[in-house]
């Protein structure tokens, strides 16, 4: 049985070509390996990954693997450049060899729990992918990253409406890493919000981005005639917990 060893995107390192797995996958829950474009880590139990198609995957180690974001070199050992959860599938970090016992497909909403965890763990591994909110005298917001899987910018987005899944909100893809749309989660039921045209989005770290962290929330504004602009609805605002692209 062939193994097909694939490099995993590392921040800051150049990569080289990759193998064409050899067939059709196993079965449908199967990693190209050779396709990777993210690597997260929550628990050192576990990796989450998304394929360059966009589905996100979750890989099971055998035994504990820390500190893979850290690696400078990350690969895939796979038989014919398929992860599945077989025997002898394994993941290289460093000269370590992590065994992998299992490979499920996640949603994205799974993967941006992941990622965000992934970002508070090893914060300093992530692609400079920030939109830098504005200047203030509180500088952790500008301190912290943010990742377009679990994160949108207040001044890129285009709109919102509500559907029977809950709040869509549409930004500027370009801005985003791509993803034109984001479902967002509140906690609560949100009922003060009915009826309401207009919203905006607060940073609760005042940087400029919306991620489910402390603070972020949604709150409707309207425009009052006798200021002539704008103004945020006394009660109308709820917390976001929940951030994610939207396929």
């Amino acid at each position: 049985m062939a193994l097909a060893a694939s490099s995993l995107p590392a921040a800051g390192l150049a990569q080289a070509p990759l193998p064409v797995p050899e067939g059709p996958a196993p079965a449908p829950h199967c990693l190209d390996a050779g396709n990777v474009q993210h690597v997260k880590q929550a628990e050192a139990g576990s990796i989450a990954v998304r394929a360059g198609d966009g589905q996100a995957y979750r890989l099971d180690f055998a035994a504990a693997c820390p500190g893979v974001p850290n690696g400078r070199e990350i690969g895939l050992e796979t038989p014919e450049g398929w992860a599945c959860g077989r025997p002898g599938e394994r993941l290289l970090v460093d000269g370590r060899a992590c065994g992998i016992s299992a490979v499920d497909q996640i949603d994205n909403r799974a993967f941006a729990r992941i990622a965000r965890e992934s970002n508070r763990q090893y914060p300093t591994t992530l692609p400079a992918v920030t939109v830098t909110g504005k200047a203030n005298n509180d500088d952790r917001g500008r301190r912290l990253r943010g990742s377009p899987d679990f994160c949108f910018a207040t001044r890129d987005v285009r709109g919102w409406n509500e559907d029977p899944k809950g709040i869509m909100v549409e930004t500027n893809p370009r801005r985003n890493g791509g993803n034109r749309f984001y479902r967002i989660e509140v906690a609560g039921s949100c009922s003060k919000f009915a009826g309401v045209k207009r919203v905006e989005f607060v940073s609760g770290l005042q940087n400029g981005l919306v991620c489910g962290n402390p603070g972020d929330r949604m709150v409707g504004v309207a425009f009052s005639p006798g200021v002539m602009m704008d103004t945020r609805i006394p009660g109308s605002q709820c917390t976001v917990v929940e951030v994610y692209p939207s396929n």
